[in-house]
């Protein structure tokens, strides 16, 4: 019995438009659909950090002094995890250092994953930053926070307990509603 080839090709083809159209339509029901929560995980490696206490450990400031992150208590915190060869931190630096100077009654601080501090203090340097940074480059605050990928920006209360995370690239818009909403005035 012989196959006549176009015949054999054409329902081929056939049956496979069939079938991955058929799982299309099938898989998109708009029932699924459901938007991506902005602050908590656009990254699925960082963990949750919402409602958990900031964890206390020791980290090295610029100076090179040590620093317990209990003395950051009893002001808010903006905490923006970071590294200057990160292009996400790169277009995002510029946000923080703006809101820094927008929002005078909340402490900006860095943390700093793996720069020198040379490199770390040029970066900030360059995009006018004066805020403090903290180098954590054993990974304790960024390991027990759950971070994983960078950027990661941390709100926390006075007390200790974060209250927003934004993970991924910030606009400013998303920073201010996050800080009006966690931080209102």
């Amino acid at each position: 019995m012989r196959v006549r080839r176009p015949l054999f090709v054409t329902s081929l083809v056939i049956a496979l438009v069939v079938a991955v159209g058929g799982g299309w339509l099938l898989s998109n029901d708009p029932r699924d659909d459901y938007t991506l929560d902005e602050t908590v995980g656009s990254i699925a490696l960082n963990k949750v950090a919402e409602g958990k206490m900031l964890a206390t450990v020791q980290l090295q400031d610029a100076n090179d002094n040590v620093i317990s992150t209990e003395l950051w208590l009893g002001e808010p915190l903006v905490i923006n995890f970071w590294f200057s060869t990160c292009e996400p931190c790169r277009r995002e630096f510029p946000v923080l250092v703006a809101a820094d100077d927008r929002f005078p009654g909340i402490r900006f601080i860095g943390v700093n994953l793996s720069d020198s501090r040379a490199s770390a203090l040029a970066f900030m340097q360059k995009y006018g930053a004066t805020f403090d940074t903290f180098f954590d480059r054993d990974g304790q605050l960024t390991n027990a926070m759950g971070v994983a990928t960078t950027p990661v920006t941390l709100l926390v209360d006075a007390g200790g307990v974060v209250r927003r995370q934004l993970t991924g690239e910030i606009t400013s818009v998303m920073l201010d509603r996050a800080i009006a909403e966690v931080f209102p005035t």
